[in-house]
């Protein structure tokens, strides 16, 4: 028998004990869960000045897509996840949390193993998810162009289900993308019933859909998925203005990254912003999803607060303090002369006892008139102090479609001729009933609106005139005639009013 020296025994041990340990961490992608590496999710507009960066990105989802839709690592299965209308019962399908305190933390649950899914399929180690950080620059409001172009089928990152302004590289509205009135909260949540906090009301159990919406969700979230939903070329709204179809579209991934990202940047910001640590249901409710083999798991808010240490993943801009939010800078139309006439259809103020039945928006704007409680005017255009009452729109009772999603613009005093203007300080935003059960209240905040009209005195009574706006842009495949049928009906409520909470 060969007799070995001391030193070559150990050299062989070393060496198969390496072997084995390189097939343990990289035989089918499992060296995801192994390392200790902390993966940087990276702005958009820096990621895609890499071409290898969007070709691993492109390349992870046409291989997620290329596999059965009963496979967990699918695109589709991953997607239906968040929402589907597929009625086979699969396991983890429908399970989103929208309208409580779970918002952010499913959704960071979710988006962490979908990137560990989408990273194995990509064959890129390094990969990460970018976020669209469509607030802190005007310059990086539009869709980014990896998204959009090529317009057809070869680019995976493309999708004809969305506004068709959106895909031709319209910027998004200031208004909509603004989180100040989300990172004046400094309350993560708030009692059952009530959305004044950052990340939505209190709630002993899961629910998939549930309103009020907390601020976050509100502004920017909610809003960004109807504008990029919108009307696309086939006249009908796209796939993320439906939770049900939203995840199918690659950018739905950036946008919750990005508010992912703005959860831990509120966090920064601190003077008392902090995660429900002390609440056992925020702590202790467990969700389950799917890990990049295929296999089951399972997490709870506990497991997922700090990204670094727990799911070895941070942003780029995490050593850096929070960027300061966007005021909105709206465009002074008070002086300029209107473009077109718009006409409306008015409803004056009703008593309870005299109240229709229902309102039904359509393709003529429609202006509803609304008693004001009287404020002291300010000069200060934000809500500065926590004991301030802020004012809501609250649209009550709604009813739509949610397979055509219109989305109406809402504004407040509109002048008789103004041509609307989402730049405009009368725009509140759009009827962004993403996600809302049926027949559910929806409410906007309106109260720096209040306060910058009533500077300039464009507030003088005791109403306020509640504008919907439909679309105004048409696709150039559809005529007028065949747009308009569309909107019939589509969205009806019991009737507007101005709340103080």
């Amino acid at each position: 028998m060969l007799k070995l020296s001391g030193l070559l025994r150990k050299m062989i041990y070393v060496g198969c004990l390496s072997f084995l340990i390189s097939i343990l961490l990289f035989n089918n992608g499992s060296a995801y869960a192994a390392t200790n590496q902390t993966f940087i999710r990276e702005n958009v507009y820096t990621f895609m000045q890499s071409p290898e960066k969007i070709a691993a990105l492109k390349k992870g989802i046409e291989v997620m897509k290329s596999r059965s839709d009963t496979d967990p690592t699918s695109w589709t299965y991953q997607a239906n996840i968040h929402g589907t209308d597929d009625r086979r019962t699969l396991p983890a399908w429908n399970t989103c949390q929208h309208g409580s305190f779970f918002f952010p933390s499913w959704h960071r649950m979710y988006l962490y193993y979908f990137e560990k899914i989408l990273r194995k399929a990509s064959g890129d180690t390094n990969l990460t998810l970018p976020y669209w950080n469509y607030s802190d620059s005007q310059a990086q409001r539009s869709l980014p162009q990896p998204f959009r172009s090529p317009a057809d089928n070869s680019n995976p990152l493309y999708v004809s289900q969305r506004d068709v302004g959106i895909n031709n590289g319209n910027a998004l509205p200031t208004r909509d993308v603004n989180y100040n009135l989300a990172f004046q909260s400094t309350n993560f949540l708030s009692p059952s019933l009530s959305g004044q906090s950052f990340a939505g009301q209190e709630v002993s159990t899961p629910t998939h859909f549930r309103s009020p919406h907390g601020r976050l969700e509100r502004l920017p979230h909610d809003q960004v998925h109807v504008d990029v939903g919108g009307v696309d070329a086939n006249g009908a709204s796209g796939w993320m203005s439906n939770p049900n179809t939203a995840a199918l579209d690659p950018i739905f991934w950036l946008h919750h990254a990005n508010i992912d990202r703005l959860w831990e940047s509120w966090l920064k910001l601190g003077d008392g912003r902090a995660d429900p640590v002390n609440d056992s249901d925020w702590m202790n409710t467990t969700f389950s999803f799917f890990d990049e083999n295929g296999q089951q798991v399972q997490l709870s808010g506990k497991d997922i607060i700090n990204t670094v240490e727990q799911l070895n993943y941070r942003y780029d801009d995490a050593s850096s303090s929070p960027q300061a939010s966007v005021r909105t800078q709206p465009t002074d139309n008070a002086s300029s002369p209107p473009e077109a006439v718009v006409k409306t259809q008015l409803i004056e103020p009703m008593s309870v006892n005299n109240k229709q039945d229902s309102i039904e928006l359509s393709d003529v704007p429609m202006t509803v008139r609304v008693p004001l409680e009287k404020t002291e005017s300010s000069e200060d255009t934000l809500i500065t102090e926590p004991t301030t009452k802020p004012f809501f729109i609250k649209v009550e009772g709604v009813e739509y479609d949610p397979n055509n999603l219109v989305p109406y613009e809402i504004y407040i005093n509109l002048p008789q001729g103004a041509t609307p203007d989402t730049e405009s300080f009368y725009y509140v935003g759009k009827l962004a009933l993403f996600a809302y059960p049926q027949g559910s209240d929806f409410s906007i905040e309106i109260t720096d609106i209040v306060q910058e009209l009533q500077r300039r005195q464009l507030i003088t009574d005791d109403t306020i005139s509640v504008t919907f706006m439909p679309p105004r842009q048409i696709p150039a495949s559809r005529t007028m005639e065949e747009a308009i049928p569309q909107l019939q009906g589509k969205i009806r409520f019991r009737q507007v009013t101005i709340t103080r909470d």
